[in-house]
């Protein structure tokens, strides 16, 4: 898994390839040893550079890999014996470089003896890029949120982005919640406050397991997304919507989903994510409902006049770095100037298309402002035709932006950080 990350996968789909080759009774070790090496990679290789006696750079991948991994779970896994995991990482060394086993084990017993009073110091120094680097955040990242958010704030969200997530789903309308949290209760559920169809689950289930995924009843869907897309909802529920940056269709899914009056054009520049759309809709029973399209969401043109345009907006997914931890690692200060670029670019262009009247939603799962005020602020300087629409704050992780839309922390396991701004063309 961490080998395919660092050629770009996602952890999530190259765990789910892998999951055949698991023993079902250890696959959430697996994946909690996975995610564990993922959220905190720089200080863990931070650590394999301090304590080997070889230099790292001149270690071979999977004596690398079982390293990264065996750090990570030797100082956080709770519920097992590091000497077992240790003895497992061992033999793994032993089949592909025997000659690297007394490395591993003499790097992998010194950490679990010096390494956590070293991290305690970390975390207790002054300095933020320390700080960062105990909470495996990179050091740029926080030197930004400190310019944007200040001290206090940047400290909370070092913690915040690297911790565990769960899954949050989505009931499509007429399943009764109540009755249908009482069919999982092994996946200790709870209903959401932000939304009457959401429920949070105390853990992350494989999708087909939950009670009725086959027949469309419910969908994994982040709560910050289903709030953002039930505050669009209120401005507008009926024509023609506009997804301009689709995805697999989660978000649209649900629009089409409570609205049984909407139709929706969505775009995206994956065809392997459009049809991953189309089979989902399919899934959920409104897939006559929507057409697609494969292109650049800067030059492709609707096929009629949408009287809503939703853009969830590439993004640097910050705000996600707790449920997708690879994605800090991909990162960089000129990447984040890029995709500002791109969201400023598309953003102008959805206020271009909308007709006077409509409704525009911009949202990224992204807490840089650079990504958010900013460039709703840049476009909105050059012209005077959108009105900001009000959002409904249901949540203390929620406050306004400065000065346009509604910003979310990822307060607790199932709140994603989160961006949205709504917007009404003048007639």
């Amino acid at each position: 898994m961490l080998a395919e990350v660092e050629r770009g996968a996602f952890a999530a789909e190259s765990l789910r390839k892998l999951w055949p080759e698991i023993v079902p009774t250890e696959r959430k070790l697996a994946a909690t040893l996975a995610y564990c090496a993922l959220r905190r990679m720089g200080l863990w290789r931070h650590l394999l550079a301090r304590y080997c006696r070889r230099p790292a750079e001149s270690l071979g991948q999977t004596t690398t890999a079982v390293l990264t991994a065996g750090i990570a779970g030797v100082l956080e896994l709770e519920h097992f014996k590091p000497g077992v995991l240790v003895n497992a990482l061992v033999q793994t060394v032993k089949r592909e470089t025997p000659a690297d086993v007394p490395l591993v084990n003499a790097v992998l017993h010194t950490i679990m003896d010096e390494a956590p009073a070293y991290i305690e110091r970390l975390r207790s120094s002054a300095a933020m890029r320390d700080q960062a680097l105990a909470a495996g955040v990179p050091g740029w990242v926080a030197a930004t949120w400190g310019r944007e958010w200040g001290t206090m704030e940047t400290k909370r969200l070092l913690t915040l982005v690297s911790a565990e997530t769960y899954m949050t789903a989505r009931l499509s309308p007429g399943v009764d919640r109540d009755e249908w949290m009482k069919g999982c209760q092994e996946y200790l559920p709870s209903p959401s406050k932000i939304s009457s169809s959401a429920v949070l689950l105390g853990s992350n289930p494989y999708p087909p397991d939950l009670p009725g995924y086959a027949e469309g009843l419910v969908t994994p869907q982040g709560e910050s997304s289903i709030w953002a897309v039930e505050s669009m909802l209120i401005h507008w529920q009926a024509g023609l919507l506009l997804d301009m940056c689709m995805g697999r269709g989660v978000k649209a899914g649900q629009v089409l989903s409570c609205c049984p009056d909407a139709v929706i054009e969505g775009w995206d520049l994956s065809a392997g994510r459009l049809s991953s759309a189309v089979k989902e809709f399919g899934r959920i029973g409104v897939g006559g409902r929507a057409v697609t399209a494969c292109g650049d969401a800067a030059s492709l043109v609707p096929s009629n006049s949408p009287s809503a345009i939703m853009l969830d907006a590439p993004c640097s997914g910050s705000g996600t770095w707790g449920r997708h931890p690879e994605g800090k690692w991909r990162m960089n200060p000129e990447k984040l100037s890029r995709m500002a670029e791109l969201q400023k670019r598309l953003f102008a262009r959805a206020a271009d298309i909308l007709p006077p009247g409509g409704v525009v939603m911009y949202s990224t799962c992204s807490i840089f402002r650079e990504e958010n005020e900013n460039v709703v602020g840049s476009v909105l300087a050059s012209r005077q035709d959108l009105v900001e629409l009000p959002i409904r704050l249901r949540e203390a992780a929620q406050k306004r932006g400065r000065p346009y839309g509604v910003v979310i922390f990822p307060e607790s396991p199932w709140l994603d950080g989160f961006y949205v701004a709504i917007f009404r063309k003048k007639r």
